[in-house]
């Protein structure tokens, strides 16, 4: 595998990348037995590595050797054995590199399967879908990723596949944390003005619509733009209504400033349910000991009751690995981004002939595939070239040692995943 740039410098993962001859190449360098080129199957693997959705690609190096252990001895797909070899490369979070670079990979590099990361806009699938190569990307809403590409739901693509969940899903996922709760039923809505931030914050069709639908007030003044600082609009809107649930999508440090504003200014609501902004333990950290009590949707966990399907890990022990390898907390990006690759593993040994694309293509959207993250299922959601997947309700808390964790706390939306703690305010 190609590009130093998915290994942080001076890590034990990157030592351990080096030593085998190129960063990220393990699956091709552990085989024992040689290939020849048409005996080689060759991923894509474009995401955020750098940049201001870093976060989310912070586990690369690790999901890569992970899988690239497993796959070290080749995949056999009708009775011939194939290599794997994984082309990473980062997009820098800029969306413009992203195409640029899944263009290079396709034209160049020959890749017979894309995966990614479609965080900041559909710009691989475009790629993929314009040459015929197969893709599966994840990391976003599924309508900002089918939308902008002009996708009806009902017809969907010919090459491109994506999985995660919709905006419908983490509006019930939201609903679900609030639904017991004794408090005036006024929503504080705060919605960053980018891609997912205007998909999700529509009023007429995103999330304060299904909220509105339900019964509660929404207090919305407006999109804010991306890396603002300044929230006393907002706070003094919410404050005159009686706001006591805030909800939106938020940069970590733009939630950082909101929550420091709402102290100067007196604001103190009951319930703060945040996307984005929740999902990484370093952005938590930077909140203190105010993020006790905060929830967010979560994605995947340490408490999901599903099994890889490339590697055999539990979610726990695939946390744990991580863990152990990085010396890192565990993040919810890490099952989502394992589960990518078992996907695409998946289709390529369903497909019959990996270096035929229109076989990948079919047999991706034909696949029903347990993973790390619960099943994804192509064939049977309901939506061309599209699988949910599934999302429960969970609280930051912090001990009386100060760690912090988040845990699930509501899971009417996938009853399979246990809860974990009964929900709290925020502390008065």
């Amino acid at each position: 595998m190609q590009d130093d740039l998915l290994t942080p410098a001076g890590s034990e993962t990157r030592r351990k990348f080096l030593v085998k001859g190129s960063a990220l190449a393990a699956a091709s360098i552990a085989a024992p037995q040689a290939f020849a080129a048409d005996d080689v199957i060759k991923i894509g693997y474009l995401t955020h590595r750098t940049g201001p959705f870093a976060p989310f690609a912070e586990a690369d190096p690790f999901i890569l050797e992970n899988a690239s252990k497993a796959l070290a001895n080749g995949l056999n797909i009708g009775g011939k054995t194939y290599r794997v070899e994984f082309i990473a490369k980062d997009d820098q979070s800029n969306p413009d590199r992203q195409s640029n670079l899944a263009a290079e990979l396709i034209n160049k590099d020959g890749v017979d399967l894309m995966l990614g990361q479609a965080t900041i806009g559909p710009g691989i699938a475009q790629q993929c879908e314009i040459n015929g190569v197969p893709c599966i990307t994840t990391m976003g809403p599924w309508q900002a990723w089918m939308f902008p590409m002009k996708g009806d739901p009902a017809k969907g693509f010919k090459s491109v596949f994506h999985f995660f969940w919709g905006i419908d899903d983490i509006a019930n996922v939201y609903l679900d944390i609030w639904k017991d709760l004794k408090l005036p039923k006024v929503i504080g809505a705060a919605f960053e003005n980018t891609l997912p931030g205007n998909a999700m914050g529509d009023l007429k069709m995103g999330m304060p619509a299904m909220f509105a639908k339900a019964g509660y007030k929404i207090v919305d003044i407006g999109k804010f733009a991306p890396g603002g600082s300044d929230f006393s609009a907002q706070i003094q809107a919410f404050k005159n209504e009686g706001v006591e649930i805030v909800t939106g999508l938020f940069a970590p440090p733009e939630w950082s400033g909101f929550v420091k504003q709402s102290a100067q200014m007196g604001f103190h609501p009951k319930v703060a349910t945040i996307a984005k902004a929740l999902l990484f333990p370093g952005g938590v950290k930077a909140l203190g000991k105010s993020a006790h009590g905060m929830s967010t949707e979560i994605w995947w966990s340490p408490a999901y009751p599903f099994r890889s399907s490339l590697t055999g890990q539990t979610a726990r022990q695939l946390a744990d690995a991580y863990t152990t390898a990085t010396r890192k907390e565990w993040t919810q990006p890490i099952g989502v981004m394992h589960a990518l690759i078992e996907a695409g593993v998946a289709a390529l040994k369903a497909s019959g002939d990996p270096k035929n694309p229109q076989k990948v293509a079919d047999a991706i959207r034909s696949l029903r595939q347990d993973t790390v993250i619960g099943r994804l299922d192509f064939a049977g959601s309901g939506i061309k070239n599209v699988s949910k997947m599934r999302v429960v309700g969970g609280q930051w808390v912090i001990d009386d040692k100060g760690r912090l964790d988040i845990v699930v706390t509501h899971n009417g939306t996938a009853p399979e995943i246990p809860v974990q703690r009964k929900f709290e305010l925020l502390p008065a």
